[in-house]
């Protein structure tokens, strides 16, 4: 009997998997890892037609598996109540809008405790009786805004991470610069590595790793600043405020990389949207967060 604790996939065997074995189904049709499907293993995570059974069986045209994708585990963060501003949810993800001045999660070394926005998630989730630990997939700096995709699972975060990495999961941000680029489409192609001297920065240099900015020009106003639209063909730590800056022309508000501004508090920049397939479904899924006020201000006449 199939344990109620677990949530789980179910597949049935087409005539083109006829002869495959459960291993084989589960890697490369559902999309699991071997780590994963270790874990699985352990714990009782597959049954065939309902019953136990090895990873080496092979199946047959017909046949019921079912796999499980989500099962409880304990939060691994203390819950702390907040705000939180849900853009999209279902039974594996959750996509909120980031505020500014929080940290998307705590760092592994801490000298205090600082809420930051999972901590809000492990509260939500413990109001919701969902028993998991809180995965974010992404990662945004303290003070950039906008959507921030949560899995509810391992299965989902894995899933989810794969798309990130073949670019089938697409980003899209805003951000608001000093001045106009000198064209109002391009690229911007420079690698990235630490700064020697901060080490929280981070610089254009011949040895760090390839990076890749793609932007467009939406709205230039009479005091120079300019919107542009970006999208990150890599996500190197600081991508968009570094290569901006390194064109002379950065992020209104970055105290950090030169865009010092008395007209806004924090960096202005924007996680505007955020493009998926479903884990489960295959559906492709689009979130998008409108842009923050104070950025918002900036550009009114």
């Amino acid at each position: 009997m199939e344990d109620v604790s677990k949530e789980w996939l179910t597949h049935r065997v087409t005539e083109e998997e006829d002869g495959r074995r459960i291993e084989s189904i589960i890697k490369h049709t559902l999309g699991f890892s071997r780590r994963r499907v270790q874990v699985l293993t352990r714990s009782n995570g597959f049954t065939l037609n309902g019953k136990k059974a090895h990873l080496d069986r092979r199946v047959k045209t017909g046949d019921l598996l079912r796999v499980c994708v989500h099962q409880e585990e304990e939060s691994n963060l203390a819950p702390v109540e907040m705000d939180l501003v849900i853009l999209y949810e279902d039974d594996d993800l959750l996509v909120l809008d980031k505020p500014p001045g929080i940290e998307v999660h705590p760092p592994e070394q801490k000298a205090r405790f600082r809420p930051t926005l999972a901590h809000g998630v492990a509260h939500y989730f413990e109001q919701q009786g969902l028993k998991a630990r809180v995965r974010p997939l992404h990662r945004l700096d303290k003070d950039t805004t906008g959507v921030v995709v949560f899995a509810k699972s391992a299965f989902a975060h894995q899933a989810l991470d794969r798309q990130l990495r073949k670019d089938s999961l697409q980003r899209g941000y805003q951000a608001i610069l000093i001045d106009e680029p000198a064209e109002a489409v391009g690229s911007i192609r420079a690698p990235i590595g630490r700064d020697p001297d901060h080490p929280m920065r981070r610089m254009v240099c011949d040895d760090g790793e390839e990076a890749v900015t793609h932007y467009r020009v939406r709205q230039t106003l009479p005091n120079r600043l300019c919107l542009v639209e970006v999208q990150l063909e890599t996500g190197r730590t600081h991508q968009i405020r570094v290569h901006f800056s390194h064109l002379g022309i950065p992020l209104v508000g970055d105290r950090m990389y030169g865009g010092h501004s008395p007209l806004i508090e924090r960096q202005a920049l924007h996680s505007a949207w955020v493009s998926f397939q479903q884990p489960r479904t295959g559906e492709i899924v689009k979130v998008t967060a409108e842009l923050p006020e104070d950025m918002r201000r900036l550009l009114e006449p």
